[in-house]
């Protein structure tokens, strides 16, 4: 491959992982946790996106850009899974903003810390189910792809490189927040991190159940 395309490609790629989104606030309010829920939350970001990138490279994500019903139904289970965890996280600050105003409040039990497994999974999903994830590696990715080499293994040279891209980002995001544990622990600043979460994935949901194909 060029070695332009290659370069032209990380760029692009790292923008889309700077850029907040869905996966940006999922695994933010896990990292504000501990280190360990944070990398369960990454990992499974990571794998959704092997996800995207295997059904790329055998061209089931093109059938997102031909078929309208397909990509309806992918947008709003991916829309109602953000607005889930949107919601889950606003209860989770609620929850916590009554503990602080309050030493014991009756019928109002502290949240359980979810398992590394669980973690993962709502990572896997939220990714998996995000029609956006899905069509950059069949809108954008193709736009560096050189006309005169095999298709398939530039998508598998490039989705890596992507993949691998993202696992040096979520570590450096991972490893950053957890810099600020202490802080993060606190209970205000728990309370914040899952209300600014809980806000940004709801409406991120929202968005998307407004999306477009064209403005994908």
């Amino acid at each position: 491959m060029d070695a332009h395309l290659v370069w032209g490609f990380v760029a692009a790629v790292l923008v889309a992982y700077v850029v907040p989104g869905p996966d940006w606030f999922v695994v933010l309010r896990q990292a504000s946790r501990s280190r360990a829920a944070g990398m369960c939350a990454a990992i499974g970001v990571q794998c959704g996106l092997i996800v995207h990138m295997a059904a790329a490279a055998v061209g089931v994500s093109a059938i997102l850009l031909t078929s309208a019903e397909v990509f309806t139904v992918v947008k709003l289970a991916g829309a109602a899974y953000l607005v889930a965890l949107g919601a889950r996280a606003l209860c989770d600050g609620y929850r916590g903003w009554r503990r602080r105003n309050a030493e014991r409040v009756p019928g109002v039990p502290a949240p359980t810390p979810a398992t590394g497994s669980k973690v993962f999974a709502q990572a896997f999903i939220a990714n998996v189910l995000n029609p956006k994830a899905a069509l950059f590696f069949v809108a954008v990715l193709p736009q560096f792809l050189a006309p005169a080499n095999p298709v398939l293994p530039q998508v598998l040279l490039l989705g890596v490189l992507d993949i691998a891209i993202g696992c040096a980002w979520w570590l450096l995001f991972v490893v950053t927040a957890t810099r600020f544990h202490s802080l993060l622990r606190r209970r205000r600043a728990q309370i914040a991190v899952d209300t600014l979460a809980g806000v940004a994935l709801t409406g991120l949901g929202g968005a998307l159940a407004c999306t477009d194909r064209a403005r994908v």
